[in-house]
């Protein structure tokens, strides 16, 4: 991967891993529907206008944005739902694991294979992340694994794998560099909304939290987090050949995870999740080196 590229995925991690504490603190279905709606009521108007300039957006994506819109809603309700079932120690990690490899799976489908350093990389990352959730090895059970936060999670990773396809072969279409970018995951962010909120009115679930205007600050907060993390991650599509290397390498966010909901929210973080952790970050390294 070019040195820009993994720059750019790093700095993601941290506002990735920030804004996920945030939602899991949260736990509202509300919340990612502010988060959107913040995002889509700065964003929009400035992205529309550009559409009248000498490089429109909309009628080269415009179908994607739809599909990745779609993923990207069901991410939010699986990621909810999940941290409403279970630890975001646990859930974050197994989330973010799956679709590691099934991305690569998709590169090599399209021809864009990953190295065989990259591979092993990417399944050292999956291992530490299948690893993580446990506090012992004699804690193992598949009960561990088999729950409901773990359908939420796997869910959530089937999303991750739609929305990251989509918007890859997205970023093939529009032009290079951070505005073009920033544009893209504006108008994803709004189609994610329009259809979030389509599934929370067929739930049956509130779309507004009308509990403070404390939770509209945290929205706002969380916000920045999501789509400046997003925002570098399809700028990095952009300059990286693979998106399986993108999305392994934004997995150190799980590392980050694990120290923040240890320290922020009083969550387990012994020995054995530490190793995992640092069994990921070996793998980072591996990608890094074989990208």
């Amino acid at each position: 991967m070019p040195p820009l590229a993994i720059f750019l995925v790093l700095l993601s991690t941290f506002l990735h891993a920030g804004w996920n504490l945030i939602l899991r603190s949260q736990r509202s279905h509300s919340t990612f529907l502010q988060i959107t709606i913040v995002t889509s009521v700065l964003g929009l108007g400035p992205v529309l206008m550009a559409e009248f300039g000498p490089e429109p957006m909309l009628m080269h994506v415009w179908g994607y944005l739809i599909v990745a819109g779609i993923f990207q809603a069901i991410y939010y309700l699986g990621l909810t739902q999940g941290y409403r079932s279970g630890d975001f120690t646990i859930v974050y990690p197994i989330a973010r694991s799956l679709p590691v490899l099934l991305v690569a799976v998709g590169d090599a489908a399209r021809g864009r294979a990953p190295s065989l350093v990259a591979w092993l990389g990417m399944i050292l990352v999956t291992i530490g992340c299948l690893i993580i959730p446990l506090e012992s090895w004699r804690g193992f059970s598949i009960g561990r694994y088999w729950n409901r936060a773990m359908l939420w999670a796997f869910i959530t990773a089937l999303s991750i794998v739609g929305y990251t396809i989509t918007d890859k072969i997205a970023a093939d279409f529009i032009p290079r560099g951070p505005w073009a970018a920033g544009r893209y995951g504006i108008y994803e962010g709004a189609a994610s909304a329009v259809v979030y909120w389509l599934i929370l009115k067929a739930m049956g679930q509130s779309t507004a939290d009308q509990s403070s205007w404390a939770s509209w600050g945290w929205a706002a907060v969380a916000a920045i987090g999501v789509f400046g993390a997003y925002w570098l991650i399809l700028w990095s599509y952009q300059l990286a050949f693979q998106a399986s290397y993108v999305v392994a390498l934004r997995q150190l966010s799980i590392v980050i995870g694990v120290v923040l909901g240890a320290w922020f929210l009083r969550e387990a973080a012994p020995l054995l999740r530490l190793s995992a952790a640092c069994v990921i970050v070996a793998g980072v390294a591996g990608i890094v080196l074989g990208g």
